[in-house]
């Protein structure tokens, strides 16, 4: 979006209408440094699945994308770790069995040493007043497999950006920080009913933060403080089942409910020497999305493949309920074996929307909820284009609008 500030745009939707999962669990802020680093150390990550056109059914909640990544599962024969050194941030990974062929786990951590190049610069350049950035990011996966029909994953995420600062001058201390990061969750249960259909079962938790603090001291004693923060926690259920009859035919099905949890401000002040000026104000607010979806993906004939679904959508606040039919369409016809024609239909409702200062690149934004008095964002999308694989040049072109 510009210099300074983080986000991408698909096909001329906001930053906020791309759907990013990692591992089932919405995240709401996607990078580090302003976009500068990615919030997701790759070496902790298996797969990356971007979809910008004819979304299935199985997804709802944003109008222009979705970003569904996958954490890597961890080595059940063996031990390995990989590490990376750099100018400004190292990682590490680190994989192995917990009990071999049954149960791995996978950790991944990374983090940036800026401030601790920096800090001795600025403590001798301005006197003994400290300063600096540094961001981190923890990943983590844990698995056990209970033999050939059921299977249990936990993962989780945290990640954090801080800029801080310390000023003395005289007998006084003025300090403060502005902080951000994301915390997901996720406890998945896959099991298995016969060779056809299978079902996940997952409980996720995911919590975004933006906090800033002021404080300043006399001698060591508190003088005055100021503290404000904003964000979005998610607790979050669903049910998924898969059925396949045939090698050329899958069906889904699925269940799923998010109970969100804004905090659109909190504003904490502390004046010792004036208690008039002492404020402590909070404006929560919630809401309830839900969907139920059903999902036919059909190779028809060697050449035609189909997926069709409906997706029933709906969110509650605020005494008000909205109730969203999403219909999805998208068919694919291969001509011959490296040139294909393709098309879709697609219906999408959001129900949070994001509030942005455009005038800095700081993740100063608020999520808030579509209300009783501002409906959901509302989508309709037709696509359809042609794509041409070079297969002896291992590259393709396609052209769809």
């Amino acid at each position: 979006g510009g210099e300074g500030s983080a986000g991408f745009y698909v096909r001329g939707g906001g930053p906020d209408q791309n759907l990013i999962l990692l591992d089932d669990a919405p995240v709401y802020n996607a990078f580090h440094l302003f976009g500068f680093f990615s919030v997701f150390n790759g070496d902790a990550l298996k797969s990356v699945e971007l979809t910008k056109g004819g979304f299935p059914a199985r997804y709802g909640g944003r109008l222009s994308s979705v970003l569904d990544m996958r954490m890597k599962e961890g080595n059940k024969e063996k031990v390995q770790a990989e590490v990376g050194l750099g100018l400004i941030s190292s990682r590490i990974t680190i994989e192995g069995p917990l009990a071999k062929g049954k149960s791995s786990f996978l950790i991944s951590a990374r983090r940036t040493y800026i401030d601790l190049l920096i800090a001795p610069i600025i403590a001798a350049a301005s006197g003994g007043s400290t300063g600096g950035y540094f961001f981190h990011d923890f990943n983590a996966k844990l698995n056990y497999d209970f033999g050939d029909k059921n299977k249990v994953f936990l993962s989780g995420y945290f990640g954090k950006d801080k800029f801080y600062f310390k000023d003395k001058y005289g007998g006084n201390t003025f300090s403060g920080s502005l902080g951000w990061g994301d915390a997901t969750a996720t406890a998945r249960w896959n099991h298995q009913f016969n060779n056809k259909l299978f079902s996940n079962t997952s409980l996720i938790v995911s919590d975004y933060k933006f906090l800033t603090k002021a404080e300043e001291k006399i001698a060591n004693q508190p003088l005055f403080s100021l503290k404000y923060y904003s964000g979005i926690r998610d607790y979050g259920a669903k049910y998924d089942l898969d059925f396949r009859p045939s090698l050329k035919h899958t069906i889904k099905g699925g269940l799923q409910s998010t109970y969100h949890s804004f905090t659109i401000s909190a504003l904490t002040i502390s004046d010792t020497y004036d208690s008039s000026n002492n404020v402590r104000t909070i404006k929560p607010t919630e809401g309830i999305e839900s969907g139920i979806y059903l999902e036919d993906d059909y190779k028809i004939t060697n050449a035609l493949k189909a997926n069709l679904g409906i997706r029933i959508s709906h969110f509650y606040t605020q005494g008000t309920n909205y109730f969203k039919p999403e219909p999805r369409a998208s068919l694919s016809y291969n001509i011959n074996e490296d040139l294909a024609v393709k098309a879709s239909y697609t219906e999408m409702n959001q129900y949070i929307h994001l509030i942005s200062n455009t005038g800095i690149g700081l993740p100063t934004d608020l999520w808030v909820p579509a209300t009783k008095n501002v409906a959901p964002q509302y989508s309709q999308q037709v696509a359809a284009g042609v794509a041409k694989d070079f297969l002896t040049k291992n590259f393709s072109v396609s052209v769809e609008g």
